[in-house]
């Protein structure tokens, strides 16, 4: 279709979509065949040419914690302390010195692999599990077996590893500190002790103290426990009561029958009436007197039941009372013997700049040790299926592409021919 504008022609090539169809339809068998095959070459070389890529992983803990210090501060703390910190693990550091060299130089010869460094690396992925200290060891490989075996290898070589640099630090420390112990200084040290034992034996220690806060806490929940049971139970039967009564007084005491007077008439005419030569006789009813019964049974409940929630209601109010006079004497007895404590800190002060510090830094050297370890949380399983190549994945990415570029191909092969043709046409139209 063509069109005049301004001393201008313009050609417009209209698209119709029957004309899509037609193609489409004309070379449906080429299209679909070149889709299969395209699916087929991809499913080929996925199951026979490309080995497969196992996965192994495990998966450790890191605890993350920095060297503790004493709320005082003084210039011989922060020698002891540059002395006796341990470097500092993350799981960021972690992931970082996992591929050290001594590392996997340590497993390569460990387990006779065929494989340097740095292609050992390659297999390695490290990674941090989202908020948390765990790291992610995975192993790529493509012998299944030896990707477990190297990860699980690979953790117990990285966690050694590190156990022996934080046990060569506080080994350093430790002896440079106690190459400075004198003898004499430790006399006050002792004596500082001797006072805060003594202390402790003539008082009520805070372990017993603590334990009955403990004992009475727990009694005093179990009470309340036991009152809102209680309560409820007391609810229940209360609501019973107000409905037995509430029947009781709808039935009646008495029922009244009729009979006829025939034969011999009782003697005793107590409640009984002769109308009509019929003998109206009045019953006690029995559903009355069984509603009676469980009323006083049920009231004899509730009775009990409210007796019981006095004494336990005595026995919270009680404890209520214990509770916060016990804190104070278990708070009193803390404070004294912080202060005995802190007496003791003092007198280490005054010592040799090493000598008032030397235990501390092995209580706190052995407690950072244990601190800084890395656990194992889930070791490395031998897997079942392999990563890669994903065989599905690749034939359907195949077999759209296939799809894809036939298409265009056959569009293609038609727009030139049309091309052709229309060129044969104006050639003859002009002869």
């Amino acid at each position: 279709m063509s069109r005049e504008n301004n001393g201008y022609e313009y050609i417009e090539e209209e698209i119709d979509l029957r004309d899509i169809l037609k193609t489409l339809s004309k070379w449906k068998y080429t299209i679909v065949s070149v889709t299969m095959v395209a699916m087929l070459l991809s499913g080929i070389i996925s199951i026979y040419f490309l080995d497969p890529v196992y996965e192994a992983s495990t998966i450790v803990a890191v605890a993350q914690t920095e060297n503790s210090k004493n709320a005082e501060s003084s210039n011989m703390e922060d020698i002891v302390d540059e002395l006796g910190e341990l470097p500092y693990m993350s799981v960021e550091s972690c992931v970082q010195q996992l591929k050290t060299a001594s590392v996997l130089q340590t497993v390569i010869d460990k387990m006779k692999l065929p494989y340097s460094r740095r292609q050992l690396g390659a297999m390695i992925t490290a990674e941090q599990l989202e908020d948390t200290n765990l790291m992610k060891i995975t192993i790529s490989n493509s012998d299944p077996k030896l990707a477990a075996q190297i990860s699980n290898t690979l953790r117990e070589e990285f966690v050694l590893y590190i156990t022996q640099i934080n046990n060569q630090k506080l080994k350093n420390s430790v002896e440079t500190m106690e190459n400075k112990l004198l003898q004499g200084e430790e006399d006050e040290l002792e004596a500082a002790n001797d006072k805060l034992k003594e202390y402790k034996l003539s008082s009520r220690s805070i372990e017993f103290l603590s334990t009955q806060l403990a004992q009475k806490n727990s009694d005093l929940g179990t009470f309340q426990s036991s009152l809102a049971l209680l309560e409820i139970q007391y609810a229940g039967l209360e609501k019973g009561v107000e409905q037995l009564q509430k029947s009781l007084a709808e039935t009646p005491v008495t029922l009244l029958t009729n009979e006829t007077a025939d034969g011999v008439l009782p003697v005793d005419m107590d409640g009984i009436d002769i109308k009509d030569g019929k003998v109206v006789r009045e019953n006690i009813n029995e559903a009355y007197i069984n509603l009676y019964n469980l009323l006083n049974d049920k009231s004899s409940q509730l009775a009990e039941t409210e007796a019981g929630i006095k004494t336990t209601k005595t026995n919270i109010a009680r404890l209520e009372q214990e509770i916060p006079d016990l804190e104070a004497q278990l708070t009193e007895n803390q404070i004294e013997e912080t202060k005995l404590q802190n007496e003791v800190t003092r007198r280490e002060t005054n010592v040799d700049l090493l000598t008032a510090k030397i235990a501390e830094l092995k209580i706190s050297g052995n407690i950072n040790l244990a601190e800084n370890s890395i656990t194992t949380t889930s070791a490395a399983l031998v897997p079942e299926k392999p990563v890669k190549p994903n065989k599905m994945l690749n034939v359907a990415i195949a077999g759209i592409l296939g799809l894809m570029m036939s298409t265009l191909a056959v569009f293609f092969i038609e727009y030139m021919r049309e091309g052709d043709e229309s060129e044969e046409t104006g050639v003859r139209g002009k002869e």
